[in-house]
């Protein structure tokens, strides 16, 4: 698994990342946990045969900070949220740790 995640990381490396959240909530200055998200060059999905859509995207999702760290590769369904789901996910943090915001602030950036 943690193999997958290094081999999107890598490809997604080339892609620009963006900020999903600086997030301060709970936590003493200078502390703090970053969400950032860089969506793939490469689609998996569609390697594996599925029809390609511009209104699916797979992000690799990474957060670093003093809650812990955080890396996975989200599958974003633009269309139908509940479809949307992680492919893989890894570190301190679980995939119910990324904050909704965070979240809300991809789809809003790639949907």
């Amino acid at each position: 698994m943690l193999t997958v995640v290094l081999a999107f990381a890598n490809a997604a490396h080339a892609a620009p990342s963006f900020l999903l959240l600086f997030d301060e909530t709970d936590l003493a200055p200078p502390y703090h946990q970053r969400w950032t998200a860089t969506p793939a060059d490469f689609n998996w999905a569609e390697a594996n045969g599925a029809v390609s859509d511009a209104s699916r995207h797979e992000v690799y999702v990474r957060g670093d900070g003093k809650k812990g760290d955080f890396y996975g590769v989200l599958y974003l369904d633009c269309v139908t949220p509940q479809y949307s789901e992680w492919l893989v996910s890894g570190g301190y943090l679980t995939a119910t740790d990324v904050p909704p915001d965070a979240i809300a602030k991809l789809r809003q950036e790639l949907c």
